[in-house]
């Protein structure tokens, strides 16, 4: 029997729980590729468990208001199964779950790969755009825990796959039919350092590709337009922010919004809270009078179709 093709579905991971809060936090401002701090790995690990002592109190209150963890790592185990059986029929593929900053660690995936002998290997970070701040940690993770393994075939982007961009619009299409009045379409996406945009990292840009394709999908004549959340910490991140593009169409005379988190493929605090809580507060007390969120594609049949094919044409 030949030997499975292994397909690593990458994440960044989430706890699941309230304990799992602080260690989860550690490992995120841990990673080196995405937060420098001084002194060298000694200044590392003393900074990021320095923040991470200091945010975990207000980060338990926010996972507790979504019921006490994350479903990320619940989502993409629903993922990867679906994705099992799509690709039963086309191949001998082995599917597997590696998270970057909690269970399971890439790390521990790369070593059952290892155990199992694989040689064909993918490497699907589920971010449909490319960044520094997330695609390139997975990546430059793998290659650091598994350098003695055959070196995997990496997928770096699916936003503009035609069965992903049917998803996208599909999850869209379901949430305008509950509106009294036409919505502005309001597309939110986890901000990033403007300093990574100077330096060349793609992601803004792909950001508004994948937000036009969307928009051609729908075929809508409607106002919509891009904003950013998930700021952290003092430097300068992308623009606007939700609460400022809330002000600014409320300016306008638009108080219908519906809203998609354009750069998430799964539910997790930035979605259930951050933008179900938080931002929904805020539009409300600001003059929108009406303000609904559209699912992320999560485990739907055309996104797992989207994966499939990707997956395929890197095989084929």
């Amino acid at each position: 029997m030949t030997q499975p093709t292994e397909i690593i579905l990458a994440n960044l991971g989430a706890p699941a729980k309230p304990e799992e809060v602080r260690p989860f936090l550690k490992n995120l401002f841990n990673d080196p590729d995405i937060f420098h701090f001084p002194f060298g790995k000694t200044g590392q690990s003393f900074f990021s468990s320095l923040i991470s002592t200091f945010r975990a109190p207000k980060s338990q209150k926010y996972y507790n208001a979504i019921g006490g963890g994350s479903p990320l790592h619940k989502n993409t185990l629903t993922q990867a199964e679906k994705l099992k059986r799509s690709l039963y029929s086309q191949g001998n593929y082995r599917i597997r779950v590696a998270q970057r900053y909690w269970n399971p660690f890439i790390s521990e995936i790369a070593e059952e790969v290892r155990q199992d002998g694989g040689q064909k290997i993918i490497l699907l970070p589920l971010f449909p755009h490319y960044s520094t701040t997330s695609t390139l940690s997975i990546v430059n993770e793998w290659k650091r825990v598994a350098a003695d393994l055959p070196e995997p075939q990496i997928i770096e982007r699916f936003y503009s796959e035609p069965l992903y961009i049917d998803a996208c619009a599909e999850q869209i299409n379901k949430t305008l039919k509950e509106f009294s009045n036409q919505p502005h379409i309001l597309f939110s996406a986890h901000s990033i350092p403007v300093q990574r945009i100077v330096e060349g990292d793609p992601y803004e840009k792909e950001i508004v590709d994948n937000m036009e394709l969307i928009m051609a999908n729908l075929g809508l004549d409607v106002s919509y337009s891009l904003c950013y959340q998930s700021k952290v910490g003092p430097i300068k991140w992308l623009k606007p922010t939700v609460e400022s593009e809330i002000d600014r169409l409320v300016a306008k005379g638009i108080n219908h919004v519906l809203i998609f988190p354009i750069s998430f493929v799964s539910e997790h605090l930035e979605t259930l809270y951050e933008l179900d809580i938080q931002k929904r507060d805020y539009a409300l007390t600001h003059g929108i009078h009406e303000y609904r969120r559209a699912a992320t594609v999560q485990d739907s049949d055309l996104f797992i179709q989207a994966l499939a094919k990707v997956i395929l044409e890197k095989t084929s």
